[in-house]
């Protein structure tokens, strides 16, 4: 199998060309056939989040440090998120038409559909793991999520 290698090898330029245009900084592919974990550092993109950063604080008046960490952490106002567990594309619909799997403040049960992840082509559900009230919806929907960014913002019920 001479050319194995250089098909993972178009593989992995195709998958960072896609993680450069969608501006995705990790990428982790397992199949029967290999293992691939892909991470890249922009330093334009690091430089756009500091600025960012930088005019946010700008804008927010004065406050003592306690207030800013839980500010930065609403989710301990709600108590639990949901957080994704892969890199993809977000999608809150199984289609562009068709009504979202769940929405701000509905009831799931265990095991319902809550959002889908793409990744690779591939449709992953993200399912309920236990009853839970969606209390807000933080990803953006079409939009890149890494692996570990909060999804939503749940209660139990």
């Amino acid at each position: 199998m001479p050319n194995s290698g250089n098909d993972i090898k178009s593989k992995v330029k195709s998958l960072y060309e896609i993680m450069k245009e969608e501006k995705i900084q990790e990428l982790e592919v397992n199949s029967k056939e290999y293992s691939l974990s892909i991470k890249r550092k922009d330093a334009n993109e690091n430089k756009q989040v500091a600025v960012q950063q930088a005019q946010k604080t700008a804008l927010q008046p004065a406050a003592p440090a306690a207030e800013e960490k839980k500010a930065e952490t609403p989710a301990s106002s709600y108590g639990e998120t949901i957080k994704s567990p892969i890199t993809g594309v977000f999608y809150k619909s199984p289609a562009p038409s068709a009504p979202a799997f769940a929405k701000e403040g509905d009831v799931v049960e265990t095991g319902k559909t809550i959002c889908i992840i793409e990744a690779m082509k591939v449709m992953n559900e993200i399912k309920a793991t236990f009853k839970l009230k969606i209390l807000k919806i933080i990803a953006e929907n079409g939009k890149p999520v890494n692996s570990g960014q909060d999804l939503f913002e749940v209660e139990k019920a």
